[in-house]
């Protein structure tokens, strides 16, 4: 079988959708390496990442030639171009990996595509309405098209049928997995390191996420308030996440509580710190309103690491049983949570028993077969 990826986010975005590519198209290649795979993008970024990712995968890598080559041109290359040219390599499935289709498919070829949330229609607010627009237009034109669409979470199949009224029988649910930086182990001396190079000398609470309105960091700071006025030992919490104008209103609500010295912001952490800054934890806490799945959670249970996490979307199909939830809003209600884990390690370990058997649906081995199987329906 010839399968075909528009894998523009593979090569080009280091966050969720070049994550959820890269570990699609490697968890395939793995696992199913009889088959024939095309990667289509317009560019590869020069960072380390998309440099190793396309050095393992340059003989499958398809981009622009010729004219296509003209910066103008490579977008146009990618909507309009890469369906012709999969149907020339006779392709038989292709997936679109990040909520798009391109023109060009034959029927004849299975149309596949992923769609990872519509928080732009739940949340309309968080987002400018021409990016709404445009955003909702790919997105339902995908659906339409596709012959099958993989929805990341049962959240996001619902709101597939609830916002653009696809039937169901073709909305499939396959979780999507971690970086395998997650899975990998974790040596106790560069642990120790990293703790002192942070100077994180006390325990610690971590988020790990964009610092958005969405998420509640605020809020977050806020709840950790109460913590601290609960427990009768010192802890910190540790912020990690790209840089937003968002950010401005969590400082100041650091300083207006007078916690400068037990709340502490990062914008830079090198990825491959960030499974450690989870493994020596208390407890992570990623407290968004709103997910299509909170890859967040599951990095924190992968390392072995307790969550408390909203109790709303997705965010319950990536902990089961193995999390804690509350109201972000609530801060009465988070901070209760927190201080569990903060105080109780017999509650911590109970909370995490078994939960090896949970995290095996979010395998890789799992997660291709369930994709290949939808291949060949």
């Amino acid at each position: 079988m010839h399968i075909a990826f528009e894998a523009k986010r593979a090569f080009n975005n280091f966050t969720g959708l070049g994550n959820y590519s890269r570990f699609v198209i490697s968890a395939l290649k793995e696992h199913y390496p009889e088959e024939h795979y095309s990667l289509f993008t317009p560019k590869v970024s020069k960072r380390e990442e998309a440099t190793l990712f396309h050095k393992e995968n340059k003989e499958i890598t398809v981009l622009p030639s010729g004219l296509w080559k003209a910066g103008s041109l490579k977008s146009a290359w990618r909507s309009k171009r890469i369906g012709k040219l999969a149907m020339k390599q006779d392709a038989d499935v292709f997936h679109g990996l990040s909520n798009e289709l391109p023109s060009g498919l034959k029927d004849n070829t299975k149309k596949v595509v992923t769609i990872h949330d519509l928080i732009f229609l739940r949340y309309p607010d968080f987002y400018p309405f021409i990016d709404r627009r445009i955003y909702k237009k790919k997105f339902k034109s995908a659906c339409k098209k596709a012959d099958e669409i993989i929805a990341i979470s049962e959240q996001t199949k619902t709101d597939i049928m609830d916002f653009f009224d696809i039937d169901s029988v073709k909305i499939n649910v396959v979780y999507q997995g971690v970086h395998p930086i997650y899975r990998q182990e974790l040596k106790t001396r560069r642990l120790l390191y990293l703790l002192d190079q942070y100077s994180l000398h006390q325990p610690y609470f971590l988020y790990v996420g964009s610092i958005e309105d969405r998420k509640n960091a605020k809020d977050l700071v806020q709840a950790f308030k109460l913590v601290l006025n609960q427990v009768k030992h010192d802890l910190l919490l540790l912020i990690v996440g790209k840089k937003t104008d968002y950010q401005r209103e969590v400082e100041k609500e650091i300083s207006r509580l007078k916690l400068d010295q037990s709340v502490r912001i990062y914008n830079n952490i090198p990825f491959t710190e960030l499974p450690y800054l989870y493994k020596g934890a208390v407890a992570s806490v990623y407290p968004s309103s709103f997910e299509g799945f909170g890859i967040p959670v599951l990095e924190s249970l992968f390392v072995g690491t307790s969550v408390v996490t909203g109790n709303q979307s997705a965010m319950k199909e990536a902990g089961g049983e193995h999390a804690l939830y509350a109201d972000p809003k609530n801060h009465e209600e988070l901070a209760a949570q927190m201080v569990k884990l903060a105080d109780d390690n017999d509650f911590n370990e109970q909370l995490l028993k078994n939960v090896d058997t949970h995290l095996k649906q979010f395998s890789s081995g799992k997660i291709a077969r369930d994709l290949m199987g939808i291949y060949k329906k």
